[in-house]
């Protein structure tokens, strides 16, 4: 065995170092190119799969919380860049559009709309409709082609298509929603051996307007959008499966960024202690949720957000998701217990704040 010489350990221990100097030197390179790929290609990603001024090819599934690649609000921000940046014209192709959910479906709503009243341009969104006939009625149902000006012969009529409902409004009087919600009951009490009670909706459904018209637009978002005089919030409702479902939503900077403003320091650090999950604009939701109160401390408004989850508890069962921005919360209740509470995020944010209540019809 060959005798390990003193000049034989220098030369290896300079080899050592060199190499791993090599490896260091690697590291940081992968790792500057992994930022620069990450930058370059969410921007010439989307650029290619959406053109500015083309066809727009619509999600299959309008799903936020299902959304893992962020197909819905990569498309919403495309329509959005094509129209108020580049000043060009879109066309909305939901040729292979199939299912619908409340959240997403309110989303892309209120989004169009905001688009549209923004807009520059003559006729700025167009609508491919989609193939199927379900999904069809449901984008005529809600409304979609009133706000892009387009025509649609179809008539809906089925019955997990019919009972959509969309209004939208700028201030908090409660006229409009009124009207919406009353007529979804009226016809639910119709139509259905069950009904609607709908008496301890109104609390709720108006602190969530409150809050919208209130607090959602006192920051810009992250795209610098800081709201509309016309429109503040958007609402829709719906009767399925023998659920009754309502969505209130804004476009607005979200719960993270009002909370500091309606509660004190010890309340978010007590939720956060004992919080579920890791996203921060869950973990603000759900402290609007134990502790939230009205951000206009006067005696004659509610509790804040706490009021949205109080209805459960009144109505005995039901369900409510709130998401805000990247972040969600899903609180559920069976005979007015809370029997499960859930969080998790999105993979891109959603740009606002979304209540929906999904409450089971009463037997008659």
């Amino acid at each position: 065995m060959k005798r390990v010489t003193l000049e034989l350990r220098v030369r290896q221990a300079r080899i050592t170092t060199y190499r791993e100097a090599q490896r260091k030197r690697w590291r940081q390179g992968q790792a500057e190119r992994m930022r620069w790929r990450q930058g370059h290609t969410s921007t010439s990603s989307r650029q290619s799969y959406f053109p500015p001024g083309s066809k727009i090819p619509a999600p299959t599934t309008f799903d936020l919380i299902r959304d893992h690649k962020g197909e819905i609000t990569r498309f919403l921000r495309a329509v959005a860049d094509s129209v108020l940046i580049h000043k060009k014209p879109v066309h909305l192709n939901f040729k292979h559009t199939e299912f619908f959910y409340v959240p997403a479906t309110i989303l892309l709503f209120a989004e169009i709309d905001r688009i549209c009243s923004l807009a520059e341009i003559i006729k700025p969104v167009s609508i491919i409709d989609p193939i199927k006939r379900r999904p069809r009625e449901v984008l005529k149902q809600i409304g979609l082609h009133q706000l892009t000006k387009d025509t649609c012969d179809i008539v809906p009529e089925r019955e997990d298509v019919v009972y959509w409902k969309a209004t939208k409004g700028a201030t908090q009087t409660g006229d409009t929603y009124a009207t919406l919600v009353e007529a979804v009951a009226e016809r639910a009490n119709r139509d259905h051996v069950k009904h609607l009670e709908v008496s301890g909706l109104w609390r709720s459904v108006s602190e969530a307007v409150a809050n919208s018209v209130e607090h959602a637009y006192k920051y810009p978002r992250k795209d610098g959008f800081g709201g509309v005089p016309d429109t503040k919030w958007w609402m829709f409702s719906q009767i399925k499966d023998g659920y009754f479902s309502l969505a209130v939503c804004d476009l607005g900077c979200g719960y993270q960024k009002t909370i500091d403003e309606t509660l004190p320091e010890r309340f978010v650090a007590l939720v956060a202690s004992q919080f579920i999950g890791t996203n921060r604009d869950a973990l603000a939701i759900d402290t609007a949720m134990e502790f939230g109160r009205s951000g206009t401390h006067q005696s004659h408004r509610g509790k804040g957000s706490r009021d949205a989850l109080s209805l459960l508890a009144k109505h005995g069962t039901g369900e409510l998701a709130v998401i805000s921005n990247t972040g969600w919360m899903r609180y559920e209740y069976q005979n007015t217990k809370e029997t499960k509470r859930e969080a998790g995020s999105l993979s891109s944010s959603m740009g606002g704040t979304i209540l929906w209540w999904r409450l089971p019809l009463i037997e008659d």
